[in-house]
């Protein structure tokens, strides 16, 4: 079948079935100066009678440190309001604008039945609850493998769909308001708003020959309702006064649009060396708010003896950026019907390193550790920076460590 075929190429052998197969796995993230991050990841799957199979899934993960809110470095000391109204934070001067009284916890159940309706015909069934302290996420996703000449050509077709739930600390804010001093009225509106996904794919996979295979999918999605980042500013710069050229005279929060197209096309193929299996993916993306994003993944799994392996791997990322992206807006200019400052809607580049080991298959247990190095730049010093704007980095680079663990036993 294409499932094997593909479990050949990555150099998994077969095993003795066994009632429940149990994945966990622990990340840490690490960014330099800024946020800190644990993951848990528990998966279990069971295999039924005529080939079904149903999987449960628990994610915990907590994020803590220093947010950046889309506001610019400024050659002075700057204050800002948190999100609820009763305290404020400082940054010194020419540092990055970051919230350091961030915390988000977040805990995820899954569920998924996949039904093997016929010999050539899966059908996934899979749906998820995520809930934070501001955020609350239910989704569902649907999918059809249909095989075709004797299993080496493999046709998907699925579709999804999400409801989120978004109540920030605070209330959320009025798009482009003022922030105000803490302990004075904010300008904030009803406490909840919501947003909605919806999701289509269609996708080849099809094996060449014993040693190779390619997967091809078309995807397009849709969102709506509130997409803005509740916790994000701008920074309003004096464009008039030769003195305080550059200056900050003040913050409003962002706004974007209320909905979003996105096509994404994605290539992957696979090939067995005897030795080591090369793996490359291709990912290209773009949507109605201008922004394309380009990804090259590389991944080289050398065999190493008893089934043990090592595998280096780069991904390369591209984006430009969203045509409603400022990294701050001018007191002349009069305010825009949708900004937003944040970097993640920027124009960067973005490489991943790593590297990971696995260790032989004992009894159906397996230890699996990975290593990566992420580094981030965009545009540091931007031409349309305006005086004093021109002393700082108003795209300030990221550098992070994410360490993985992943134990794969049978129960």
């Amino acid at each position: 079948s294409l499932s094997c075929a593909t479990c050949a190429l990555l150099g998994t052998g077969a095993q003795a079935a066994k009632p429940w197969d149990i994945d966990v796995g622990i990340m840490n993230y690490i960014e330099q100066e800024r946020n800190t991050g644990i993951e848990l990841l528990i998966d279990a799957s069971r295999a039924l009678s005529g080939g079904d199979r149903f999987r449960l899934g628990l994610q915990l993960d907590t994020l803590t440190g220093a947010t950046p809110n889309g506001a610019t470095a400024s050659n002075v000391a700057q204050t800002f309001t948190q999100s609820s109204g009763a305290g404020s934070y400082s940054v010194e001067a020419g540092e990055l604008p970051a919230d350091d009284t961030h915390m988000d916890t977040r805990l995820a159940v899954e569920a998924g039945y996949s039904d093997q309706h016929s010999p050539d015909l899966i059908i996934n069934y899979d749906g998820h609850v995520s809930m934070e302290f501001d955020y609350l996420s239910f989704g569902f996703s649907n999918g059809y493998q249909i095989d075709f000449d004797r299993h080496n050509t493999s046709l998907f077709l699925g579709y999804s769909g999400e409801y989120n739930r978004v109540h920030p600390v605070g209330n959320t804010p009025t798009p482009l308001a003022l922030m105000t001093p803490e302990g004075t009225l904010q300008n904030r509106g009803v406490a909840a708003r919501t947003r909605s996904s919806a999701e289509g794919s269609i996708g080849l996979t099809q094996v060449i020959d014993r040693q190779s295979l390619f997967q091809v999918r078309l995807t397009r999605s849709h969102f709506s309702g509130y997409l803005n980042d509740p916790y994000k500013l701008l920074s309003i710069i004096d464009d008039q006064n030769t003195s305080t050229l550059g200056s900050t005279v003040e913050y409003r929060f962002e706004n974007r649009p209320d909905s979003r197209d996105m096509d994404t096309f994605y290539f992957a193929y696979k090939h067995d060396l005897s030795s080591a299996v090369f793996d490359l993916s291709l990912r290209y993306s773009e949507d109605d708010w201008d922004i394309s994003a380009s990804t090259i993944d590389i991944r080289y799994r050398h065999r190493l003896a008893a089934g043990a392996f090592i595998q280096p791997h780069i991904r390369l990322y591209k984006q430009t950026e969203a045509d409603f992206f400022r990294h701050s807006l001018t007191v002349s200019e009069g305010l825009p019907e949708f900004a937003s400052a944040d970097t993640r809607l920027g124009a960067f580049d973005a490489v991943t390193l790593g590297i990971s080991y696995g260790s032989p298959v004992i009894d159906g247990r397996q230890h699996r550790f990975v290593a990566e190095f992420y580094t981030q730049a965009g545009e540091s010093h931007p031409r349309d920076a305006i005086g004093l704007q021109n002393q700082q980095d108003l795209f300030p680079g990221l550098k992070a460590l994410i360490f993985k663990y992943f134990y794969k036993t049978q129960w």
